[in-house]
């Protein structure tokens, strides 16, 4: 009688079966081993573009610039944003501005050839407007005024638009601008270099206080910029479109007070840092600020090992 066949497998045929999962397993592993490499550098890129793309749809809602700036160390990013604490547009009367502030109009008329609709108009004596108290946040945020002005002749010194012991614009009698933040014993002041204020002609003149330096602007090209610290008074004070004192001659429109304020920050896990340029700014569109930015923008994150990018396009995408 003929005996069966032994079921079963031969020794070489079990040595081919186990390298063969060895040889799946060490893939496995290599694979998993290569998808967890450096996770805090893929966690911390995901941190700046979610920074990034915040910023851009920050900028539109609020239909004002957001700056992402980077600390001097590179272990900390954080966006800057605008907090409108007081507006005037002066489009009908009384001259209600934003949050209900007031405006009490001396020396002047509503007209309808402001800027944008309707403005104010000073007479030859000139005059000014007390708007209400715009109260400053802290002691140390940053500040942002602008206002539409077109003067008219260059013969008096006027107060633009100042707020006591905090910020103040003004004109000099040959049309010159200078600006100041701060109480009289601790402040930073500037004065404009070049050309002075076109005569008869409207421009968005700007005072930007970044907690470090004061930038006097004219149709958001800097004319000075100043280091220093201030001091706030943090007081009370109305805000004055001109003064008794030194009225305001001409016409005014659109005056703006924003508080510049940090509304979200990201520390990197250490030894992951960020380099690129120190500040990133949309504009109201959302895209990128071409008045700071020629090229899009690119953002290193890097480990000790490895490092990746984050690049912010000229229409203020990121990827």
């Amino acid at each position: 009688m003929r005996r069966g066949r032994l079921s079963g497998v031969t020794l070489i045929e079990l040595m081919v079966v186990m390298s063969i999962i060895a040889i799946l397993m060490g893939a496995g592993i290599a694979m998993m081993s290569e998808s967890n490499k450096d996770l805090g550098l893929r966690a911390s890129r995901g941190q700046v573009l979610g920074l990034c793309r915040y910023a851009r749809t920050a900028a539109r809602h609020t239909r004002a610039p957001v700056s992402l700036r980077i600390d001097a160390d590179g272990k900390s990013a954080s966006l800057v944003t605008r907090k409108t604490m007081g507006a005037w547009h002066f489009e009908s009367d009384p001259l209600t501005g934003a949050y209900g502030l007031p405006a009490e109009l001396a020396g002047g008329k509503l007209f309808d050839e402001g800027r944008i609709g309707r403005g104010v108009l000073f007479g030859d004596s000139g005059g000014h407007i007390q708007c209400g108290n715009v109260a400053m946040i802290s002691k140390d945020q940053g500040l942002l005024v602008e206002v539409w002005y077109r003067p008219r002749l260059h013969k008096r010194t006027r107060i633009l638009v100042e707020k006591s012991g905090e910020f103040g614009i003004a004109l000099d009698k040959a049309g010159v601008l200078q600006a100041f933040v701060g109480v009289d014993a601790d402040r930073v002041a500037v004065i404009a270099t070049g050309a002075p204020l076109a005569e008869n002609r409207w421009a968005k003149i700007g005072l930007l206080w970044d907690g470090k330096a004061l930038t006097l602007s004219v149709n958001e090209h800097p004319l000075v910029r100043k280091t220093g610290t201030a001091t706030f008074a943090l007081g009370d004070a109305p805000l004055l479109i001109g003064s008794k004192e030194y009225p305001l001659d001409g016409a005014v429109d659109e005056v703006r007070v924003d508080a510049l304020i940090e509304s979200q920050r990201v520390l990197l896990q250490d030894p992951i840092t960020l380099a690129g340029p120190a500040e990133v700014r949309w504009d109201e569109t959302g895209a990128l600020d071409p008045a700071l930015h020629a090229a899009a923008v690119t953002l290193t994150v890097r480990s000790p090992v490895d490092s990746t990018d984050v690049t912010v396009n000229m229409l203020g995408g990121s990827q």
